[in-house]
């Protein structure tokens, strides 16, 4: 039951603040001055001479602060220590809920916990979610499991009152929480008259007698009169509300106190913070610089798959390069600030964006070879067959999938690469490129297979230079048929005019059915900003199979298929032309003239003999300004939501706008767009049949009238068109004119819903490659080896690395298809000791779980969604 508030004093908590930008509409640096300089100084001063408190959210400034201003950062400390000034929210940099990984988002914490700790002896216990465009559906497990006891938010909510309640999240854990309803600036105003307004409006949200109303904004200085305000407000308002400077840790622990002594429970709300209708969550933004959500994605991929195989190479008494792991890290959560990720910053800002990526670029392209090279060495130690190249998968799954490789060879050394071979296995591989010697062997080859690789684990391979052998029963094949690819899971009809496919579905007792008809081009007019997708138009301006404005169209130019033993490449060239004549009777008539060209696609669409997906890789040059280019597959299944993959888990999402448009007279602070954001993959399903839509960093989506949407690109020319949502700021980059973007994502047709098909495990392998390595002359090493797998396949790894402390090793994992599992953990060595800690790596009461350990295996039970961190010491008995 909710409490209804009594006649009787309530107390109103003034919490100072200012909201800190590391890059939006200054650059970084400006961002720095302002808030140390005009604002930090100032409140170092006010907090020395009045009675004055005040809340910093993000480490970052302070580490900043220590290197460039040790005076101020010596005051601000002793007064953090003290208790005058709060570090609230804690995060290294406040990051973006929706869009990164969920392990970025435990690195942002546990970097800003555990520099507070250090620097100044504190935990942090209030997440301050000042302005993050909404919040997943498990961030109450992440952050009771990285030590936070309350939460205070901004944008998201879908109900208004009350404004404190239990938030639930996927697995069942639940945090108090606190809307802002009238964001960071409720009590900026410091007159009476505007006090008393918020106040009102607050009170009537509340749950109980204790009012939070924070005051400040985006790099908002510091208001020396408040403490004389908040004297007038008592003398003449006291006997009602009784104001206070104060702390947010204050007003969430007096919360808690009333609830504690009182005589009634906090609502429970369940699931991501994601709704408009209170707060704008910005949903277009998951388009808005697309080349950056690619570029995350890539690099937090490549990151974590570094730190894997380097636990591993530590493991083996190799070196573990913590330092570039650290620096690597640094640049990500930069990446993945709120004002970043998102693109919604100025152009210039984004200058420094592409430094770290390339910064990220020149730490990772030789450590990864190096770490495996180092695995190699090790490993050779207990060598039984000498190979050619050696294939490692970072998954705790066995994986199947698709692998490309450059490989050099002495003047002699092959003749021909017809196949590779590991033990018996013999499997077939294309060759992609190659290069001879005068003498006609091979000096250089670049090629494509499909090797089965153990889970964390390596796989060696002999090539061949004779054809492998073919097993007499294989199911899989792959071949074409009239103008339709076939292999064992489905078929792809082609239309050769239009370059788009069919996806017919193969059944149990021989029926076929089409699934969708896939990768169609859909140009739309965008007349919006950064923040917002806005068009006039209730078409679109051009489809690839012709809807849209009269005069335009797209024409083929070119269409050709590819053929190897493992897979089909259909290649399409198609553009766009803003004109064709004649353009009067076009049904009768056959197009004579074509102008104005404005867009250029090419497509590369494959259908592989041994994987149940159809892999795509569009490019695309745009020169139309003001446009959005979306995706489509078009099915006929009809259901009322699909799935979309989260962050550690999965979240339902409506279909269709009509489902949660505001009933009529219902004002929204923003209308409903039916675009959501999705981590890796979407599904959309009746529950007989369904399709896993699949993409690398392409995280914005709809699905609408059974068609399912990804947007790949949008070209905006203003950072907010109307002044509202920020500065009428122009950001001509932003347009993406003349540049040529490359786009990957797949579809993965299947039987059932989206937990019979696993799709999850087929959007995870998608994203994450299989990494090569080409041995020297003569190496030997074990056929194959598992370092670490996880049973069932639903349990998935999240981090393995090297402990901070450098004590043992931090072993990640999540339960993803919302079901009970009995989690069995086996290990390539016995570990010496096992115990869980919380996410910031500390022994922690409220995460203790019964673990049973036999010989090198771990098991635990888990719940849905939930995620289990372990503290290992896997190393050698002496």
């Amino acid at each position: 039951m909710v409490k209804e508030r009594n006649e009787e004093q309530d107390t109103i908590y003034l919490v100072p603040n200012a909201h800190f930008d590391a890059l939006w509409v200054f650059t970084k640096e400006e961002h720095l001055y302002i808030n140390l300089m005009l604002v930090l100084k100032e409140v170092a001063e006010l907090v020395e001479k009045a009675d004055f408190k005040f809340l910093i959210e993000q480490t970052y400034l302070l580490e900043e602060m220590e290197k460039r201003c040790p005076e101020l950062f010596t005051k601000i400390a002793r007064h953090i220590t003290n208790g005058d000034i709060e570090i609230a929210d804690g995060e290294y940099l406040m990051a973006d809920t929706m869009l990164p990984e969920g392990e970025t988002l435990i690195r942002e914490i546990m970097d800003g916990k555990r520099y507070a700790k250090k620097k100044f002896g504190v935990d942090v216990p209030v997440m301050w979610q000042a302005d993050s465009f909404g919040l997943n559906a498990q961030l109450p497990q992440i952050y009771k499991k990285s030590g936070y006891r309350y939460v205070a938010f901004r944008r998201g909510v879908s109900k208004r009152k009350p404004s404190e309640y239990l938030w639930e999240g996927l697995d069942g854990t639940r945090i108090l929480t606190h809307w802002m309803s009238l964001g960071t600036r409720a009590g900026l105003y410091l007159t009476l008259p505007k006090l008393e307004e918020s106040y009102e409006k607050l009170k009537e949200l509340a749950t109980t007698s204790h009012i939070l109303m924070p005051s400040g904004d985006e790099v908002t200085v510091p208001q020396p009169q408040m403490p004389d305000v908040v004297r007038e407000w008592n003398d003449k308002k006291g006997k009602v509300a009784r104001m206070k400077i104060a702390t947010s840790r204050e007003f969430f622990e007096a919360l808690e106190k009333e609830a504690e002594t009182g005589d009634f429970e906090f609502e429970v709300r369940k699931g991501e913070k994601y709704s408009g209708k209170y707060s704008e969550v910005f949903p277009s933004c998951c388009s808005s610089r697309m080349w950056l959500k690619q570029a995350l994605r890539d690099y937090e991929s490549w990151l974590l798959c570094c730190e894997h195989w380097g636990t591993i190479s530590f493991l083996l008494n190799g070196y573990y390069p913590f330092d570039e792991f650290g620096s690597c890290w640094r640049k990500i959560l930069f990446l993945a600030f709120h004002d970043v990720i998102p693109g919604t910053g100025m152009d210039r800002g984004y200058e420094e964006v592409k430094q770290y990526l390339s910064y990220l670029k020149t730490i990772l392209s030789p450590l990864s070879p190096n770490i495996y090279s180092t695995i190699a060495d090790k490993e050779a130690e207990e060598g039984v067959e000498s190979g050619d190249l050696v294939v490692f998968n970072s998954l705790s799954w066995e994986v199947r999938n698709w692998v490309e490789m450059e490989l050099n060879f002495k003047e002699g050394e092959v003749e021909a690469i017809k196949g590779l071979k590991s033990g018996k296995e013999e499997i077939d591989v294309e060759v992609i490129k190659f290069a001879r010697y005068e003498d006609d062997s091979v000096k250089y080859a670049k090629i494509g297979f499909v090797p089965t690789v153990p889970a964390m684990g390596y796989k060696t391979y002999k090539i061949l230079e004779h054809a492998p052998k073919r097993h007499p029963y294989d199911p899989n094949f792959i071949m074409i048929r009239g103008n339709t690819v076939e292999n064992g899971f489905f078929g792809v009809e082609i239309d050769s005019d239009t370059g788009l496919i069919d996806v017919i579905q193969k059944e149990d007792g021989g029926k076929r059915e089409k699934i969708c008809t896939a990768n169609e081009l859909v140009l739309e007019q965008e007349i919006g900003d950064l923040y917002h997708h806005w068009q006039r138009l209730k078409i679109p301006l051009k489809t690839e199979t012709g809807e849209g404005v009269y005069f335009g169209s797209f024409r083929v130019e070119n269409f050709g298929i590819d053929k190897s033993p493992l897979r089909r490449v259909i290649n399409v060239e198609t553009n766009y032309f803003s004109l064709r004549w004649p353009y009067r009777l076009k049904e009768e008539i056959e197009p004579i003239m074509w102008r104005h060209k404005f867009m250029m696609c090419t497509k590369k669409i494959i259908v592989y003999r041994d994987i149940p997906r159809i892999d795509f890789i569009t490019e695309i040059e745009d020169k139309h300004p003001k446009a959005r280019i979306r995706v489509r597959f078009s099915t006929d299944i009809k259901s009322a939501d699909y799935s979309c993959g989260s962050q550690f888990g999965v979240v339902s999402r409506p279909t269709d706008q009509c489902y949660y448009k505001p009933e009529p007279g219902e004002e929204w602070e923003e209308e409903p767009s039916g675009i959501f954001p999705s981590l890796k993959w979407l599904d959309y399903s009746d529950g007989k049949k369904g399709l896993t839509v699949i993409h690398r960093g392409i995280p914005e989506n709809e699905v609408r009238d059974g068609d399912v949407y990804l947007t790949v690109l949008r070209s905006v020319s203003m950072l907010s068109s109307d002044g509202i949502s920020g500065p009428a700021i122009p950001v001509p980059d932003a347009r993406e004119l003349n540049k040529r973007y490359e786009f990957r994502y797949s579809v993965y047709p299947h039987e059932g819903d989206w937990r019979e098909a696993s799709s999850y495990t087929h959007a995870i392998e998608f994203n994450t490659d299989l990494d090569t390595l080409q041995l020297p002359k003569g190496m030997k090493l074990p056929l194959n080896r598992s370092f670490l797998k996880i049973r069932p396949e639903n349990v998935v790894l999240s981090a393995l690395k090297r402990a901070e402390d450098g004590d043992g090793v931090i072993l990640r994992f999540y339960e993803t298809k919302g079901e009970e599992a009995d989690a069995e953990i086996t290990l390539f060595r016995e570990p010496k000791a096992v115990k869980t800690v919380n996410m910031l790596e500390e022994e922690d009461e409220g995460v203790k779980k019964e673990l049973k350990r036999e010989g090198e295996r771990i098991e635990l039970k888990m719940k849905p969604f939930e995620i289990v961190t372990l503290k290992v010491d896997l190393s050698r008995t002496k």
